[in-house]
């Protein structure tokens, strides 16, 4: 399970590795315009696509996989709902196009619904997979199938695709997805349906769907806001911010995500109380100096990479980066709720996040995009304490054993940040000293580590050589 876990963090890290570089081509491909065109597709899908799989992903982890009866009903009510909510969201892409003025909206949803078919087609032998602890295999679908939606999409926008692009790329991300799980650890259903024995997962799957409905609607809504208050090209500035901080954060988030919650089906509170602590540890130290660094750099790297269309995307990636970092990690506690039966209070922190940042890009008609990001911070905030103090007596994972593991990192990264734009303001702007300085933040970074938290780093190291050494000494 260690060992997994580790493979599919390197995998995220490739992943938010070529995300990254494939964001400034597809952007001098595309644009603001056809960035917030999808903008305005996506959220729909996103929003029906927690609904298709009724929740039951996670819960099957929990049934014995001797249970055929409930396997095989898993799989017949899947598909059922992956093809009926494809032709209902394509349906509604009709009345969107109209209600948004975007003549191009339906197609793009009609082409997007199709990713729910394959969605559904994934969900049982995903869920057997994750059942079985074999995460690595998890991680190699995730690799591949990002790899293949990335080349169609820029060889798509290079020929003139424009927004139709990105959807292709969603679609047969879910495609090679489906294909892979199936082909590792396909079972043929039986032809039986049972709806009581699928009763209890679709209860305990509810609320975890509930949660995730509030979160994108709340998406839309902004999305909706957005291109109504600002125009479709700062929704797409805001998008492509969105997406670039969420992801690279996201990206080692997950990994935690997924073996705290196998883990806390299986294992004693008291070791998932200090498994919980060392994950938050490790994602500080990965992704901290990252997202520091990288808020640091921004305009220096959006001229460079992306050019002056996108102006105003450096603002909002210097506030969402260190503010998303700081989110995913407080948000580790929500695995732990999921697997102990209490997800409810998840769902409502994030109910509360969603209003918040709503009412923030509400207030943009009076206070402008400057003062809506910062609404959407402060709101953000508030859902990290929130994360950290209301799930503490259901998990046993207090929030300052948490925080104490997270001050050296986020103080060193913040030296690191200051050494970048100290180097960066004496120097003309261009790739060669960019990557110097941005070399040179890094390097400031893991010298402070190492002279303010070397004990930990040390204790870090012979945590992951326990973890390495056996799977050595087997091959």
């Amino acid at each position: 399970m260690a060992f997994g876990a580790i493979a599919s963090g390197v995998v995220s890290i490739v992943k938010a590795v070529l995300q990254l570089l494939l964001l400034p081509v597809m952007a001098r491909l595309l644009g603001p315009n056809e960035f917030g065109l999808y903008a305005l597709a996506l959220p729909t899908i996103s929003l029906v696509t927690l609904l298709a799989d009724g929740g039951l992903g996670s819960s099957l982890v929990r049934e014995q996989e001797s249970s055929t009866l409930v396997w095989s009903s898993a799989f017949w009510a899947l598909q059922v709902m992956g093809i009926t909510l494809a032709a209902g969201s394509a349906i509604f892409g009709i009345f969107l196009g109209y209600v948004a003025q975007q003549p191009r909206l339906p197609g793009l949803i009609a082409l997007l619904s199709l990713s729910l078919v394959f969605l559904t087609l994934a969900v049982v032998p995903w869920a057997r997979l994750t059942r079985r602890k074999n995460i690595g295999v998890g991680a190699f679908t995730d690799l591949v199938s990002t790899i293949i939606g990335a080349v169609l999409a820029v060889i798509l926008a290079y020929y003139g695709a424009g927004a139709w692009s990105l959807a292709a790329q969603y679609v047969m991300t879910y495609a090679v997805r489906a294909l892979i799980f199936n082909f590792a650890v396909f079972q043929l259903p039986e032809a039986r349906f049972n709806f009581k024995v699928l009763r209890p997962h679709l209860v305990s799957g509810g609320i975890l769907i509930a949660s995730r409905m509030s979160e994108y609607a709340g998406r839309a809504a902004e999305n909706f806001l957005l291109d109504r208050i600002f125009g479709t090209a700062i929704l797409g500035s805001f998008t492509f911010a969105n997406q670039v901080s969420k992801f690279a954060t996201d990206s080692a988030a997950n990994m935690s995500w997924g073996a705290l919650y196998v883990q806390a089906l299986t294992e004693d509170k008291s070791k998932i109380v200090i498994l919980h602590r060392q994950l938050c540890r490790l994602l500080g130290v990965a992704i901290f100096p990252a997202t520091f660094i990288g808020a640091a750099a921004a305009p220096e790297l959006v001229s460079l990479l992306l050019g002056p269309k996108w102006v105003d995307l450096a603002f909002l990636l210097r506030v969402f980066l260190p503010l998303y970092s700081f989110s995913a990690i407080c948000a580790q506690t929500s695995p732990i709720l999921l697997a102990y039966g209490r997800f409810d209070l998840q769902f409502w922190v994030t109910l509360g996040l969603t209003v918040a940042r709503i009412a923030a890009v509400g207030l943009g008609f009076w206070v402008g995009l400057t003062g809506a990001v910062y609404g959407i911070a402060i709101g953000t905030l508030i859902y990290c304490a929130a994360m950290l103090i209301i799930p503490a007596k259901v998990s046993g994972c207090y929030p300052l054993p948490v925080l104490s593991g997270l001050v050296r990192p986020a103080i060193a990264s913040i030296i690191g940040a200051a050494a970048y734009l100290f180097t960066i303001d004496a120097l003309p702007i261009g790739v060669i000293s960019t990557l110097a300085c941005l070399g040179l933040g890094l390097l400031t970074y893991g010298l402070t580590m190492v002279l303010i938290d070397r004990k930990a780093l040390i204790q870090d190291w012979s945590s992951a050589r326990r973890i390495i050494a056996p799977r050595k000494a087997a091959t």
